[in-house]
């Protein structure tokens, strides 16, 4: 048949992250994402052993591609020659993962409400999967331009949070209710983040 059990499986896990993500994990229901995915539950109970099963699963693989995009924008866009462009596009990648993914970060955002009902080994295997390898990256690729001479870095993973923190707190940390920033805002904030950034760790700067 066309689509075959890959294809109810693709169907049930992209409706799974958006239920998820628009209902968190405690309200969402098994039947609920049938509805969403156009299957029975029995397929999904076919496919997946329960829904603490199927959530893991989904964020396990969603966090995946979200960190598979990242790392092939970067290396595609970064030349290693040029510091400011490089971080600049470093910065835009690592924001542009929201726009890009936007039901996999709203699954992240209900995550954070209701952390505490999830096991230790849930979160880590998200973690594993797309969290910690972006920041490798990040951390990568500042350490390449330090290398060349680009960059001073003393400390490279006090850098990387530094990094992370300046490109993201002005577009994240906004008054509730807040309109959501246009692209064109979104890559000033960036610039600003990343000039910043290189006045503090510029190579003709002071050293950290």
């Amino acid at each position: 048949r066309r689509g075959g059990r890959a294809g109810k499986r693709r169907a049930i896990t992209q409706g799974a992250r958006t239920v998820f993500g628009r209902e968190g994990y405690s309200r969402t229901s098994i039947e609920a994402i049938a509805a969403e995915a156009g299957v029975s539950t029995r397929t999904i109970y076919n496919h997946f052993d329960g829904k603490e099963k199927l959530f893991s699963d989904v964020l396990h693989d969603s966090a995946t591609q979200v960190a598979d995009a990242f790392i092939a924008t970067v290396h595609k866009q970064m030349t290693g020659t040029d510091p400011r462009a490089d971080l600049l596009a470093l910065g835009r990648a690592f924001v542009g993962q929201r726009t890009q993914f936007p039901e996999h970060f709203a699954m992240v955002g209900q995550i954070k409400a209701e952390v505490r009902h999830f096991p230790a080994a849930v979160i880590d295997t998200w973690q594993q999967a797309g969290p910690a390898r972006v920041q490798q990256e990040v951390a990568g690729q500042l350490g390449r331009l330090a290398e060349a001479g680009l960059l001073r870095i003393a400390d490279p993973a006090r850098a990387t949070s530094h990094f992370i923190a300046l490109v993201t707190s002005e577009i994240t940390i906004r008054p509730y209710g807040s309109p959501s920033l246009g692209p064109d805002r979104i890559r000033d904030c960036v610039t600003r983040a990343v000039d910043a950034f290189l006045y503090g760790y510029g190579a003709a700067g002071r050293s950290n």
